[in-house]
């Protein structure tokens, strides 16, 4: 399967996909279409057929950063492009649950050496080279390049490589960490196919686990990652994968792993990630700084409306929601949710107005568009006013919830752990009531944890 998609070219070979960045004339260089070809490419990467994605460049170059050509008539709001652009790949990217291979084909430069180092694996071409371009224009590492950095060398090399920009051939990136292996130019893609086929084989579940503690132990203590990693093992003993890895080291032969999820796992899932500590500043005005949030909900919920509407014909006549309407759709039902876990006080952080996934403790995990029954659309709304109502009921026990526990965080600094599982259950319930509103799924709410 081959999809062209402007400046970004999608294809797929099993359950390996393939990305690639077509701008090869200007080494890959990043404008607004590969930002959206990109994005959209990472949202095809989320199907459950996918189980490792290979993101490589065109031509003699990676990526090479920000296109200069598009700032030809002034720079414009730079931090409003960042967070617009390239803040959504690079957290789509960690956010997505399946390894990413970068095949580093040549200069990864800028915004696009960020992009690089955001994966999850990387493997250079010989020709491959690495440079933090930002400080020879007078600018620092953006797109996450700090945090990347930093964590793969270290502060001390970090603040070397950064603030001079030396250029690093892929050896040395080699012999620093930044890459895993160097292959020869013309071996490059079927190597990274070759591990990306391995990873597709293991355990897809275990592998983004792996991935998410690995991600969450950079600001967690001993004792919180400790805590994590007992849920996600529980977790995980429900797979299918379990009880193969199991039955296949007790009759010792190869392991066949599908990475097909628990039977009972909803398509609508909250992912608690936040420890129990709560700043008693922002707890005796939570309400007052969440208004602003509740202003934005308001006007986004308003304009969902029509929208929804519109969204409920296409996909009584197509039999599933456009991808475009689902994505936009998701962003309303996760932003809802970043924004009642920070009023409830079942996270501490104050929330972003963007409802991207990765970007919030208490995040909601959405699966892609599917096929959707036509009489359960038809009768949508009728059969959702039971789960309403009940979602209702909820927001009222989210209300006692919050207001004990806010004399408990501000006597202790921390919220009491029951208080935060049962707001979670009850923002968990109502994010899956959402989302079968609009569309997102036509599964219905579940009780069940």
């Amino acid at each position: 399967m081959v999809a062209a998609m402007a400046d970004v070219e999608v294809s797929r070979e099993d359950s390996v996909l393939t990305i690639v960045l077509n701008r090869p004339d200007v080494l890959n260089a990043l404008n607004r279409s590969v930002h959206a070809g990109l994005f959209e490419a990472l949202e095809q990467a989320r199907d459950s057929a996918v189980r490792a994605v290979v993101l490589t460049g065109a031509g003699r170059g990676f990526c090479v950063g920000q296109d200069l050509q598009e700032f030809s008539s002034g720079a414009g709001d730079v931090a409003q492009n960042l967070r617009d652009n390239y803040h959504r790949n690079v957290l789509a990217i960690r956010a997505l649950e399946k390894p990413v291979i970068a095949a580093v084909n040549g200069a990864a430069a800028g915004a696009g050496m960020s992009l690089a180092l955001a994966c999850d694996v990387r493997i250079a071409a010989d020709s491959a080279s690495f440079v933090p371009a930002f400080i020879k224009i007078g600018l620092v590492p953006d797109s996450g390049g700090t945090w990347l950095v930093r964590r793969l060398l270290g502060a001390a090399r970090a603040f070397e490589w950064l603030t001079t920009g030396r250029r690093l051939d892929a050896n040395e990136a080699r012999a620093w960490g930044l890459v895993s292996e160097v292959v020869p130019a013309e071996e490059l893609l079927e190597r990274a196919h070759e591990v990306a086929e391995l990873f597709a084989a293991m355990p897809t579940r275990a592998v983004w686990q792996t991935k998410r503690l690995l991600d969450l132990a950079e600001g967690s203590t001993f004792a919180e990652q400790l805590e994590l990693e007992a849920r996600t093992q529980a977790e995980l003993t429900a797979t299918p994968d379990f009880r193969e890895g199991v039955a296949a080291f007790l009759e010792k032969r190869d392991a066949a792993f599908t990475g097909v999820e628990a039977p009972s796992r909803h398509p609508i899932r909250l992912v608690v990630n936040d420890d129990l500590r709560r700043w008693r500043l922002t707890v005796a005005f939570r309400w007052l700084l969440g208004l602003p949030h509740l202003f934005v909900l308001a006007l986004w919920t308003y304009v969902a409306l029509p929208v929804a509407v519109v969204n409920w014909f296409i996909t009584l006549v197509r039999g599933a929601p456009p991808a475009g309407v689902h994505a936009w759709t998701a962003r309303l039902v996760r932003y809802q949710a970043h924004v009642y876990a920070y009023l409830y006080l079942v996270a501490d952080p104050y929330p972003s107005f963007r409802g991207w996934a990765g970007t919030y403790p208490v995040d909601v995990a959405i699966a892609p568009p599917g096929e959707q029954e036509r009489w359960k659309t038809a009768l949508r709304v009728v059969l959702a006013l039971p789960a309403y109502v009940l979602a209702t009921v909820l927001v009222y026990v989210l209300y006692v919830i919050a207001f004990l526990g806010a004399f408990y965080a501000l006597a202790t600094g921390r919220s009491p752990r029951g208080f935060r599982d049962l707001s979670a259950y009850c923002l968990r319930y109502q994010a899956q009531t959402y989302a079968y509103l609009l569309l997102l799924t036509d599964r219905y709410p579940t009780l069940a944890a």
